[in-house]
This record gives structure tokens, C-alpha cells and sequence, in this order.
């Protein structure tokens, strides 16, 4: 009799022990034999020129690069209006909001039920069914606890998303701001650059009118003129198309709300600090890391469904005839506890178990390759960094030589040693020095910023 009673215990015994099997844990030794190895320092080093309060705390300084206090205030506006940025926000709370809903399922439940039965026999008979019951799932192995884990690691990584949105749009907002200006700049110089074709055309034609000069002189400078103009239009309109997709991050439709592009901006270059720090400040690689954590736990999750469930229930009820009475007189109650366990389901939970496994590798193997991809885009930052300081330093000298020959043209056409055409070849190449001087300075304001990005820094 004795060995009858205890064959139930036993039977729980086994089950427990067999299903103990179904655990999982991390290769580690794997993983870190496949990690990626973060070099010690930058292999490309660019100009370190970067103002001492960035230099020593590269913390969320992206905006403080630039030195527009007009910058700042466009965006301060478009990180509260943009829609796409308004969206993550709401995907952050939705989050927020399905990680409550998972620490909920850990607490008891009770229900109030009201339940009504007619029946015909010989007579009809009416029942009314008042309860109160509550259902509780024993988290005895831990599932619900690392169910509840996952959501809260989810959560963290929809901030760290937000978050790189944040800093993404910021450097948006910052280039298209950087392109805005620099044309704006280049605009100015072809406008000097027509009106200084609009005086040698005057020139030329009262020349011509004196029967000092040809019609062939005339003619060039004319189809000068009328190129500059081409390029300014052309200019004038993409300047438009830029503060319309301005507005756009900004959320509005009418972009002369803008303010306008008034002065040179200087953009300080961000310190390249070694790769480990940089690792620090980076939101997507925190999310990817996260990525990795929720995946081990979900995993755990997955393979705990193969364990036994312990669930209680219990109830306080009245049944009675007329609803009326469901409030008075004795109330029945009941309490009653469950065991289940997986015996047999085709192996769909340990097929589903082995899934969550692979795909908690997948989440590593995601973290490797966003790492790669950071480290990457900051070599390419800094080398493209060095690369365009040598060839604006090129530029500038081509500058200054054809600016000197400009003025020597244009001395010897006065003295009339020379003629027209020789003068305005020496002032297109002279404009047109200026205006690369103006494009390599704007690709690296807007690489420093790219760099800034890919260095952790933000808002």
C-alpha cells in the first residue's frame, strides 16, 4: 500500500528530472572564439584640430560641432515634429506597454463571472451563476521570470533605437543644413562671378562701339554670361528642393518659415578615440547587444516549455435560481491545483526550442556584423577625413594660382597686351577654383559630421 501512494510522487520525480534536461545555455567559448577582434587604435587618423571641450568628453555632442545657434533651434524643432521620429516613439511605448503585459501574466488572475442557464425538462428551470476566480501559473522553473526578462531587455533596445533615430535625424537635419549654406556661398560666387561678366561684356561692347574691339569678343563674353545664369538658375532651384526636404524632416509644408542660411559654418573635428570607447557610445551596438541578451532568454524561454506546469485555481460561487438571491444565503468554493507536462506533441516544442536556439546565434552573428560595420564606417570616417584636408589644401593652392592669374590677365587686357578671350579664361579658372574650394569644404564638414555619427555622438 505504502509503495501504491508513493508511485504518484515518484511518477513527478521523473518527470521533473528527465525534463531538467531541457535547459539551455550559451556556447561561450564559441562565441568568443568567432568574436570579432576590436583593433586598439584607428588605423586612419585625420586632423585632430577638434575644439578641448570636445577633445576630452565625447558624451552627446553632435550639435555642439557647429557653431549656429540657428542650427540648434531647427533642430530642437524637427526632433518634436518629425513624423517618422514621432512613430519610433510610439513603437517605444508600444513596447513599454507589451513588457507590462508580460509581467502581468506572473501575477494572479481573478475574474468575476456571471453565468445564466435555461432548461426545459419537465418544467423550465432557471440557474444563475455568480463567481469569483482566480487562476495562478507557479513560475516554479523560472519561464515567466526570463518571458518577463525578454521583455524588459526588448524594451531597453526600442530606447536604444530611439535613441539612434534621435542622433540619425539630428545628422540629417545638420548636412542638409551644411548643404544649404555652402550653397548658398557658392550662389554668391557666381553672382560676383556674373556681374564681373555683366562689366567685361559692358566693356566690350563700348569697345566695340568705339571700333576698338571685334564682334568675336563681344560674342564670347555674351555666351559666358549666359552660362553663369544657366548655373545659378539651376542652383537657385536645387536651393529650393533643400529647404523643402528640410521642412519635411521638420514636419511642415511651407519652408519659407526656414530661417535662411547667413554665414560660413565651422565644424569642429571629432576626437578619434580608441575603438573600445567609441563601442561605449554607440546606441545601435547597445542594441545589438541587447538583441543578443533577449535572445539567450528567450531561448530559455522556449526550452522551458518543455518543463512541467504548475498552475492553482480556485473559486467562490453561488448558483441559484432567481438572480435576485446570487447575494444571499452560503457560498460554495473550491480550490483546485494542476500538473502538466509535454508527453507527446511531435516534437513541436523542442523543434520550436532548437529554432529559438538558432536564432539566439543569429542575434550574435548581428552583433558581429553591426560591430564590423561600426568600426568600418569610422575607418572610412577618418580616412576620408585626411583625404579631403590634402586635397582641400590642393584646391586652395590652385586658388591662389589662378586667382594670380586672373589679375595678371586682367592688368595686361588693360594695358591691351592681351585679348578678351585670354581674360576670360583666366577668370573662369579662377571661379571655377572657388567653387571646388567650396564643394571640398562642404564634403568635409559633412564627413565630419558622418564621423561624429559613426563615433557614438548625438543628442
Amino acid at each position: 500500500m505504502f509503495s501504491i501512494q508513493r508511485k504518484p510522487y515518484a511518477l513527478l520525480c521523473a518527470i521533473t528530472l528527465l525534463s531538467a534536461c531541457s535547459s539551455y545555455s550559451p556556447d561561450l567559448t564559441q562565441r568568443q572564439q568567432s568574436a570579432l577582434q576590436i583593433p586598439t587604435q584607428w588605423n586612419a587618423q585625420g586632423d585632430q584640430d577638434s575644439s578641448p571641450a570636445i577633445q576630452h568628453s565625447l558624451g552627446k555632442q553632435l550639435i555642439k560641432l557647429v557653431n549656429d545657434p540657428q542650427l540648434e533651434k531647427i533642430v530642437e524643432q524637427t526632433l518634436a515634429n518629425n513624423y517618422d521620429l514621432r512613430k519610433t516613439a510610439l513603437r517605444l511605448k508600444e513596447q513599454q506597454l507589451l513588457s507590462r503585459q508580460t509581467e502581468a501574466a506572473r501575477r494572479p488572475e481573478i475574474n468575476l463571472n456571471l453565468t445564466n442557464q435555461r432548461a426545459e425538462t419537465d418544467v423550465i428551470a432557471n440557474q444563475h451563476n455568480l463567481s469569483l476566480d482566480l487562476s495562478w501559473e507557479l513560475d516554479i522553473w523560472g519561464r515567466l521570470a526570463d518571458a518577463n526578462t525578454v521583455a524588459s531587455i526588448n524594451t531597453y533596445a526600442a530606447k536604444l533605437d530611439y535613441q539612434a533615430a534621435q542622433d540619425s535625424l539630428v545628422a540629417r537635419v545638420i548636412q542638409q543644413w551644411i548643404d544649404i549654406t555652402m550653397r548658398e556661398q557658392v550662389l554668391q560666387a557666381e553672382t560676383a562671378w556674373f556681374n564681373s561678366l555683366h562689366a567685361t561684356q559692358t566693356v566690350i561692347t563700348e569697345r566695340y562701339r568705339d571700333g576698338l574691339g571685334n564682334i568675336a569678343d563681344l560674342e564670347a563674353a555674351r555666351a559666358a554670361t549666359a552660362r553663369i545664369l544657366a548655373s545659378i538658375s539651376a542652383r537657385e532651384q536645387a536651393q529650393q528642393r533643400s529647404y523643402r526636404d528640410l521642412a519635411m524632416l521638420q514636419g511642415i509644408t511651407d519652408p519659407a518659415s526656414l530661417p535662411r542660411a547667413s554665414k560660413p559654418l565651422i565644424i569642429a573635428n571629432p576626437p578619434s578615440l580608441i575603438p573600445a570607447d567609441m563601442i561605449a557610445n554607440r546606441p545601435d551596438l547597445l542594441s545589438a547587444y541587447q538583441g543578443i541578451l533577449a535572445a539567450d532568454a528567450n531561448t530559455s524561454v522556449a526550452y522551458k516549455q518543455l518543463l512541467p506546469s504548475f498552475n492553482l485555481s480556485a473559486s467562490i460561487s453561488q448558483l441559484r435560481p432567481n438572480i435576485n438571491d446570487l447575494l444571499a444565503g452560503s457560498t460554495a468554493w473550491s480550490l483546485l491545483s494542476r500538473l502538466s507536462a509535454p508527453i507527446f506533441n511531435a516534437g513541436r516544442l523542442k523543434s520550436a526550442a532548437e529554432i529559438a536556439e538558432l536564432q539566439a546565434e543569429q542575434s550574435y552573428l548581428s552583433y558581429q556584423q553591426t560591430l564590423l560595420n561600426a568600426l568600418n564606417e569610422v575607418e572610412n570616417a577618418l580616412t576620408q577625413e585626411a583625404s579631403l584636408s590634402k586635397q582641400q589644401q590642393h584646391y586652395q593652392a590652385a586658388f591662389n594660382h589662378s586667382e594670380a592669374s586672373r589679375l595678371h590677365y586682367q592688368e595686361r587686357y588693360r594695358e591691351g597686351l592681351t585679348d578678351i578671350l585670354n581674360l576670360l579664361n583666366a577668370k573662369q579658372s579662377a571661379f571655377e577654383a572657388r567653387i571646388q574650394l567650396l564643394q571640398i569644404q562642404q564634403a568635409r564638414l559633412t564627413n565630419r559630421i558622418s564621423l561624429g555619427l559613426a563615433l557614438g555622438m548625438g543628442v
